[in-house]
């Protein structure tokens, strides 16, 4: 890879006139702590504004051949999540150590995933291929400390799961799971782009849409969290020990532990990632604050019915190993 290239990133994937560009993102010097990648984005496509009027973009051909010469991570663990969970906590805690490297809801890993929605001529192949370079580019080697390599997933990745398993067979997967009417209530005060009905296709969720989604917002976004919990709890009767579960029930001062024990990490240094425990996930300015019991939520009694079930799937799976 040419040195020019160094700290640039692959960040947007546009279909335009029948064929696919990229968008780049120059990170420079900066260290990539925020919540959300996008937010990462904003930051730093401001600061590029500042020097050119112009868009960095190139054709797929120049991501895949470029990326054959990127000194990567290679990925530690995916961490699959329901949403609201503590997954962004999480990330946030690993992005607090200088040796990891965390991308946490990186749009251009779901645009590549669900490109075939604008693009039927696609090839399962040709996904996997620009998916590697992008993970590649994402995982450079910028400062020489990084050792670890973490990538959050957004929630509807679960349904994913056979083809990034299929891609990454020895990698852990971890999966994060929450009660409905907790993650219900958060949505309630700002919504996720897949509790709104028809923001993400339905037929990803397994759903036809109605007007009572339209009409009651919280009776969708139950719906999607269903789909969920029974993927999750599919996965916990399955024999691949690659995969790990946690439950927000469990305790959040235990899920950094659990999570590093799980994908062979647990002698590492824990207290500067601790540290962020503390401390609201999304807002890390705030002091973390335990939520108070969700209300219960009427829409939510098949989502409640499926937790129950996965929960049961997932103490069976903790308790024997």
């Amino acid at each position: 890879m040419s040195e020019k290239l160094k700290n640039w990133i692959p960040y947007q994937l546009n279909f335009v006139d029948g064929g696919w560009l990229i968008n780049w993102l120059d990170l420079d010097n900066h260290q990539v702590r925020e919540p959300f990648f996008d937010e990462t984005i904003s930051l730093r496509r401001s600061a590029m504004a500042n020097r050119s009027s112009f868009k960095s973009q190139s054709n797929l051909s120049f991501l895949l051949e470029q990326a054959n010469a990127i000194e990567s991570v290679p990925v530690s663990a995916f961490i699959f999540h329901v949403s609201r969970c503590g997954s962004t906590l999480l990330s946030q805690a690993l992005g607090n150590e200088a040796q990891n490297i965390v991308m946490a809801e990186a749009p251009l890993f779901d645009e590549i995933l669900r490109a075939d929605e604008q693009d039927d001529n696609l090839t399962a192949d040709q996904l996997k291929q620009w998916f590697m370079a992008a993970l590649k580019f994402m995982g450079q080697k910028r400062s020489g400390q990084e050792q670890q390599y973490f990538i959050k997933l957004d929630s509807w990745h679960l349904h994913f799961y056979k083809q990034l398993r299929l891609w990454f067979p020895e990698v852990p997967f971890y999966f994060l799971s929450r009660e409905p009417n907790a993650v219900l209530a958060s949505h309630c005060k700002r919504r996720g782009i897949h509790a709104i009905p028809g923001y993400i296709k339905p037929g990803l969720f397994g759903l036809k849409l109605e007007p009572a989604h339209y009409s009651n917002f919280n009776f969708y976004t139950a719906e999607v969290l269903t789909g969920y919990y029974k993927t999750i709890a599919a996965l916990a009767d399955s024999p691949d020990l690659n995969n790990h579960f946690y439950d927000y029930s469990w305790g959040v001062a235990d899920l950094l532990t659990r999570f590093l024990a799980a994908v062979g990490l647990s002698g590492q240094d824990l207290d500067k990632m601790t540290e962020r425990l503390a401390f609201h996930s999304k807002y890390p300015g705030e002091r973390f604050k335990a939520d108070t019991l969700a209300p219960e939520t009427p829409e939510a009694a098949l989502a409640v019915a499926a937790y129950k079930k996965m929960l049961q799937s997932l103490n069976t799976r903790k308790n024997h190993g």
